[in-house]
């Protein structure tokens, strides 16, 4: 038997070697480490009120009348931010 026979110019080249690539670097800033923590608490927070990702998600992420901002980033902003959604997710947990 012999090899297959292929046509001209249509030889099998091995696949050319993958390199790793990097992303270019974000122009926007990184979180402060006070920002950092300051949203790891609102997210346990809202965790422990909620009890379940969705409706803990849902409340962060959306505007609310009371704090006239979303909670996640008045609350990532400062101390007091943070603060004040502690505050309405106690008052939240009261009503309930």
């Amino acid at each position: 038997m012999s090899a297959p026979h292929s046509p001209e110019g249509s030889e099998v080249k091995p696949a050319a070697r993958r390199t790793m690539t990097f992303r270019k670097r974000s122009r926007t800033p990184l979180p402060t480490t006070e920002q950092s923590r300051r949203q790891s608490d609102v997210v346990r927070s809202a965790w422990r009120h909620f009890g379940e990702p969705g409706p803990a998600i849902a409340f962060l992420n959306t505007s609310h009348s009371a704090l006239e901002d979303q909670p996640l980033h008045l609350a990532i902003e400062s101390d007091e931010g943070l603060r004040r959604v502690e505050t309405l997710l106690d008052q939240m947990s009261l009503k309930a």
